[in-house]
């Protein structure tokens, strides 16, 4: 009987093997040999599943920002506002092992973000993606009446996504800066600076 292959599940396993050897050896030194070897497939195998090198790499980062969807939407299942916002957002922060790769492979993409257009163009729309969610639950606090009255929405998202570019860098440069415990109480103090005084 022939061996019944889950095709999905296969290519999420390239893509995390492509993690891998991002993590591992950096973009720039990423090759398709390094991932069909780390995935423990051919290159023929590879070309089954994606175009290029490039179809890989943008897939691996897609993967990963799906990964941090899928947690988030789990986890804020009945709620809204404020506590859906800081799920949202501790789920995007490099807290563990798992957030920690995550991170790792989003700032690994960055210089190449600056000299290819098409990684680019799907960074954007994939920030406007974050943007957007972050900006939702902070709509739902508002009409809640969670937040100061004279808080800038837009503003206040631009600051959610820097926190969380911000630390990322630091914890993959520097781990030992951004402890977890220091990320939790960059995080609070700046969704408490949003909120109505108690």
């Amino acid at each position: 009987m022939p061996k019944i292959v889950d095709w999905e599940a296969r290519k999420d396993e390239i893509l995390q093997a492509t993690w891998r050897v991002i993590a591992r050896d950096g973009l720039s030194r990423t090759t398709v040999r390094a991932i069909a070897r780390e995935a423990d497939c051919s290159l023929g195998i590879l070309s089954h599943y994606f175009d290029d090198k490039m179809d890989i790499l943008a897939s691996a980062l897609l993967l990963s920002h799906r990964r941090v969807r899928e947690r988030t939407e789990k986890k804020v299942v009945g709620l809204n506002g404020m506590s859906a916002l800081r799920i949202a957002m501790l789920e995007a922060l490099p807290l563990d092992a798992e957030r920690q790769l995550e991170a790792r492979i989003e700032v690994s993409f960055w210089g190449r973000i600056l000299s290819d257009a098409r990684l680019s163009e799907l960074g954007q729309l994939e920030v406007n993606l974050l943007a957007s969610r972050l900006r939702g639950h902070l709509n739902e606090a508002r009409a809640a009446g969670e937040l100061r009255e004279d808080l800038n929405l837009d503003l206040a998202t631009q600051e959610l996504l820097v926190l969380i570019d911000g630390v990322s860098v630091e914890r993959t440069h520097f781990p030992a800066s951004v402890p977890p415990k220091r990320q939790i109480e960059m995080l609070e103090r700046r969704l408490s600076s949003f909120q109505v005084p108690v």
